[in-house]
């Protein structure tokens, strides 16, 4: 079932590449009609299947392709939509008997459609850089003092994120003055080999200096590699711990009095079996606490229901990077109000509350359009 929505979705993706393709091919026969078809065509088709060629044949030090097939999903996300547009446009204009059919209206629609989408790309590329901060104010039962979370995810170190962009987030946290640093997964993209100077971007997580500690659970992404299936996580786990951060995979840890942290594994990690606790069996051991509070770092934001059920306070989360592409952003709201939780910012049950970020990174296309990078600083208070 899996290999015929593969094949669907590569025929769709085609025939859609295809429309692309005979568009642009249009217009740049209007200017420069000495454009050869057998150049124009065989270099159309590596930009829409680089990625691909990356991906599945692990050509892992082509950073330069690399780069060209990430923007391309971009380029192809707002290419398709503002050609669409154009030629529903042209279709309207048609139908009240305008004459639009020319090749030269034609070549200027297409022009207009690819500088506006060079000017969305340009926009997303600078804006993925920047790094915001927002704010989250929480009251949680127990008692203690206050306490301040600084909560990051989804940062897929990988070839477009390293170790500029790291210690872009890392002073940013620093500014925030946290007790507590959270990372709720996703740190690397998913194969090891494609980082460079891991020991620098090691050394950036070693300024985080919070009194309480760095916390991080593993994402989907966070395999050692993912193609071909089956690597593991030994790699990942030796580098945070160099980089001074605890890791927890279906454990908890103590930090300060009557507080825990759990982080749970990731529910479909890429590539390998998952196997993990039930929210139940990782909350018991603390439960029978009282009064205590119990954080938990889930990746994925979809079992609300049953962490609240074990007894957790809190549920930090990330994974969903708030759609990070505009209109995507839409989507993925609407599926996570369906799974009865969110896709981004604060959530509250009838016991429990939760944090989902958008992540500090980007996945994919190097861009964010529509959503931030961002660090949750997050301010709890006690008290009934």
């Amino acid at each position: 079932m899996r290999l015929l929505f593969s094949g669907i979705g590569i025929v769709v993706y085609t025939g859609l590449c295809a429309y692309i393709g005979v568009r642009l091919f249009a217009f740049a026969r209007y200017f420069m009609p000495g454009v050869k078809t057998l150049i124009y065509w065989p270099a159309f088709i590596l930009l829409c299947y680089a990625f691909v060629f990356i991906g599945f044949m692990r050509i892992l030090r082509l950073h330069f392709l690399q780069q060209i097939g990430s923007y391309w999903i971009a380029v192809f996300i707002y290419l398709l939509l503002l050609l669409i547009l154009f030629d529903l446009l042209r279709l309207g204009l048609f139908l009240f008997h305008r004459n639009v059919l020319t090749p030269r209206f034609t070549a200027k629609g297409i022009g207009a459609a690819l500088c506006l989408c060079f000017i969305i790309i340009t926009y997303g590329a600078f804006h993925a850089r920047s790094i915001h901060t927002v704010q989250y104010r929480i009251r949680l039962a127990g008692q203690g003092d206050s306490l301040r979370i600084a909560l990051i995810s989804d940062l897929h170190i990988g070839p477009s994120v390293e170790k500029k962009h790291i210690a872009k987030v890392v002073n940013v946290i620093n500014h925030a003055e946290p007790d507590i640093v959270c990372i709720a997964g996703d740190i690397f993209d998913g194969h090891l080999d494609t980082v460079r100077d891991l020991p620098g971007i090691a050394e950036e997580f070693r300024r985080l200096q919070p009194p309480l500690g760095i916390y991080a659970c593993l994402g989907n992404h966070d395999v050692d590699r993912m193609f071909p299936p089956g690597g593991g996580t030994e790699r990942i786990e030796a580098f945070l711990r160099g980089a001074g951060i605890t890791l927890l995979q279906d454990e908890f840890a103590a930090i300060g009095g009557n507080m825990y942290i759990a982080g749970r594994r990731d529910a479909r990690p890429i590539g390998m079996k998952a196997q993990r606790k039930t929210a139940a069996e990782l909350c018991s051991a603390i439960i029978s606490e009282t009064p205590r509070t119990l954080i938990v770092l889930d990746h994925q934001p979809t079992q609300f229901a049953k962490i609240e059920a074990a007894g957790a306070d809190l549920v930090l989360c990330g994974h969903t990077h708030r759609g990070q592409l505009f209109p995507a952003n839409l989507i993925t709201k609407s599926m996570y109000r369906i799974m009865g939780a969110s896709h981004y910012g604060y959530w509250q049950g009838n016991a429990l509350q939760a944090v989902i970020t958008s992540g500090a990174g980007y996945w994919g296309p190097p861009l964010r359009v529509g959503t931030n990078s961002e660090v949750a600083v997050i301010d709890i208070t006690f008290g009934e």
